[in-house]
């Protein structure tokens, strides 16, 4: 059977959009108007209307999409999209039009825009999600390039068990570093969630995700667990019924899942790291995430929804641990369908700002969710608040939209100082910028009747005398557009993954090596410096390998639940962190130019990140012994893999030379090492017995009394010698140079591998 089959809704009070009618024009600026305002309680505080457009849209206006900031010509541009299907961009400046736009979408654009800097001269890609609750099966995810024309399109396809093919994206796409590369991810109005190569639109390992019912809710992207590895964070709804089996209620629910989807998990739901269910659905409200709750622990915050009438979770609003533990919840007066934001209202760290469709902003305390202060607002809060220092004071100031206008409050006292627009309507967030000028600016985009027709108008004013003041937009413990900043990552900021240590590359090139122990401790030898370590935080599982980059002045250490964490100069491209294997991680490999690097896992499989090439694996075949070690390819195009029994398995191009594999040993193999002139390799075993293929015999301690077992091994780049270590920090060198080692020493934990030059 079919389960969970997908719900469309509209929004209490959300303006019903009439057929889309393609725009042929971009109608002039209007003439600066005064707007009306109330002083604030510093000088200066004097928001003025400097431009206005009203958009030729055949009565489909502006309804959810929130204006964004993009850099697509140079200077910044406000982006914001319609039910007409259009995607607009007006200079901050001044409300000129941006050469080449508005983009035609070809259905509704709810989806707020986010971008991305990745074209020439650091201009931004925009992305939007198209299709609407009233067109649930057209549209899709789509990139705009900068000069306003198509990018990439990609349509959100439901499982084969749907009767509708396709479904709309009505979610905003949020940008961030995956998994399988960087780009956006969202859900649909079906029943798949998709990420996408951002420059391409490539779907990323792991996706589409089975998200089983419909997703309004943009997700928030995070390091949850202070790991180097991110999460996805969504809100969902939810239909009674069973799927891949699991069970769902009526209601909706708040997920933490990993980057990497379900790969390798055989389960298009898998790769879920945990889910709180409500009675109520999740609806538009997309969740904030921040070091909000009790001590500066990290939390989730959420609203919900309205579908289910008298359910006991309506008018909420939610806050989780990391865990998907409820940490408090509020009942507001009304429904909390709005995104909530994290914001230092008060001056002493991050609360909770959230409104209601009865008409109240309210702020509430982060650790214990106490009301602060709640204030009436002129008319329905439909699209989420924001937050900037409007006075310079260190505090956030709280700007709200409402069907009536758009209401700003002193973030400590709660005074209403002034409503911007009063004879418009916003159902979406208003953008806080710098402008160009040296001002703050505030641009609403909504909608108003004009001419007997309901029409999109997008407006912006300027605050007076913020040049200078104090007053900032991006300070700490701002909010000051839809889903916290232009990647729309509803990220207040979460703790550093390690302690890192500033460190340069070595002068004159990399001398020496580096010994990882299982709690994450470094060991650094000869010229590489310390970058840092997780020796002292708590590790979800033990580090079992690492790599150096080639210039010495950075290093990766690999767990064995596949999370990675980069120090110094190595980048993070990503990691199995968090998403379930099928078996422990034991072995990592780099890249020549370290943009990239390999995790193998004990039954074969390879997981590439970065511009690590995959070109094979032993994952889903017979293995006589598990694999213990990996090595690349001097050019990095093929790598070998090295089982407990010596047997070698060669990918990409990797040749095989002979191996141990049905040859009797004394002890198991530990590790294997390239050699770049020969283009073979040695064994090592844990008695410390070197088994050359196609390369040079140095010498081993086979044979000979050791401390502690070897555990790897390491060769010169110019495989003119090797290194291996033991357990307790033992180095063993042959024609290679010995820069000292921890034999001898007190280890807090045994070490586990090594890395060098």
């Amino acid at each position: 059977m079919r389960a969970n089959a997908p719900r469309f809704r509209l929004p209490t009070a959300m303006v019903v959009a009439a057929a889309a009618l393609v725009p042929t024009m971009i109608v002039a600026t209007t003439p600066v108007a005064q707007a009306g305002q109330i002083p604030h309680n510093a000088p200066g505080f004097f928001p003025n209307q400097t431009w206005s457009v009203t958009l030729p849209d055949g009565g489909s206006p502006i309804a959810l999409s929130s204006p964004n900031v993009a850099n697509l010509d140079g200077q910044p541009a406000v982006v914001v999209g319609d039910r007409a299907g259009w995607v607009y961009a007006y200079h901050v400046a001044n409300g000129t039009g941006v050469a080449h736009w508005p983009y035609y979408a070809g259905a509704p654009v709810d989806s707020s825009p986010s971008v991305a800097p990745i074209n020439a001269g650091g201009t931004d890609t925009v992305y939007v999600g198209s299709g609407d609750a009233a067109a649930p099966t057209v549209g899709g995810y789509q990139a705009i390039s900068p000069g306003g024309g198509d990018q990439w399109f990609v349509p959100a396809r439901n499982p084969s068990t749907d009767p509708q093919p396709n479904s709309a994206v009505a979610a905003s796409l949020t940008v961030a570093a995956y998994a399988d590369g960087y780009g956006v991810e969202a859900g649909s109005l079906g029943q798949n969630s998709y990420a996408l190569g951002a420059g391409n639109g490539a779907v990323l390992a792991g996706f589409p995700w089975f998200q089983a019912d419909s997703v309004f809710s943009t997700s928030a992207v995070a390091d949850l667990y202070a790991n180097g590895n991110y999460q996805i964070i969504d809100g969902g709804d939810s239909t009674a019924g069973t799927a891949y089996g699991q069970t769902y209620a009526s209601g909706g629910h708040i997920r933490i899942l990993s980057t990497a989807g379900n790969l390798f998990t055989g389960n298009p739901a898998g790769g879920l790291i945990c889910q709180y269910n409500t009675n109520q659905n999740i609806d538009r409200s997309s969740p904030a995430v921040g070091q909000f709750l009790a001590g500066g622990a990290v939390g989730i915050a959420i609203g919900d929804g309205s579908y289910y009438p008298g359910a006991s979770d309506s008018n909420k609003v939610f806050a989780l641990n990391t865990g998907c533990g409820l940490a408090w919840s509020d009942v507001l007066d009304g429904v909390t369908a709005d995104s909530p934001a994290l914001a230092n209202v008060q001056g002493t760290g991050l609360d909770v700002v959230e409104g209601t469709q009865a008409g109240t902003i309210y702020v509430l305390n982060g650790a214990t969710g106490a009301v602060v202060w709640s204030q009436p607002t002129t008319g329905q809060v439909i699209g989420s608040p924001v937050t900037a220092d409007l006075s310079g004071r260190g505090y956030q100031d709280v700007i709200v939209p409402t069907t009536n206008g758009i209401d700003i409050f002193d973030g400590q006292s709660g005074t209403q100082l002034t409503t911007l627009g009063a004879n418009d309507a916003f159902q979406n967030s208003p953008l806080v910028t710098d402008d160009p000028n040296g001002h703050m600016g505030i641009t609403g985009a909504g909608s108003a009747v004009i001419n007997g027709q309901l029409t999109g108008v997008i407006t912006h004013w300027e605050i007076d005398n913020t040049s200078g003041s104090g007053a900032s937009v991006y300070e700490a413990g701002a909010w000051p557009q839809f889903h916290h900043d232009p990647q729309l990552t509803g990220n207040a900021g979460t703790p550093g993954p390690t302690l890192e240590v500033p460190c340069n590359a070595p002068v004159g090139g990399p001398n020496g090596y580096i010994l990882s122990a299982t709690d994450g401790g470094v060991f650094d030898y000869g010229n590489i410096p310390f970058c840092g370590s997780t020796g002292s935080i708590h590790l979800n599982r033990p580090v079992v390998a690492d790599a150096l980059t080639r210039d010495g002045g950075g290093y990766w250490e690999v767990a064995s639940d596949g999370g990675i964490f980069s120090f110094g100069d190595a980048g993070f491209y990503g990691s199995m962190g968090g998403t379930p294997l099928n078996a422990p991680i034991v072995g990592m490999a780099a890249t020549p130019d370290g943009g990239g690097y390999w995790e193998v896992a004990s039954d074969g499989g390879i997981f590439a990140f970065g511009d690590a090439g995959f070109y094979g694996s032993a994952g889903g075949i017979h293995l006589n012994r598990p694999i213990v070690g990996m090595a690349a390819t001097p050019d990095g195009h093929g790598y070998w893999l090295v089982a407990s029994d010596g047997g070698i398995f060669s990918y990409g191009d990797a040749t095989f030379k002979g191996s141990m594999g049905g040859k009797p040993l004394n002890l198991p193999i530990v590790g294997v090492a390239a050699d770049a002139q020969t283009g073979g390799y040695w064994e090592v075993a844990s008695d410390g017995g070197v088994f050359a293929f196609s390369a040079p015999f140095y010498g081993s301690m086979g044979g000979k009394p050791l401390n502690a077992p070897i555990v790897g091994m390491e060769a010169n780049r110019d495989g003119s010698g090797y290194r291996f270590v033991a357990t307790d920090g033992g180095i063993f060198s042959y024609n290679a140079p010995f820069y000292g080692s921890m034999g001898g020493k007190h280890l807090n934990q045994p070490v586990v591998a090594m890395a060098g030059t």
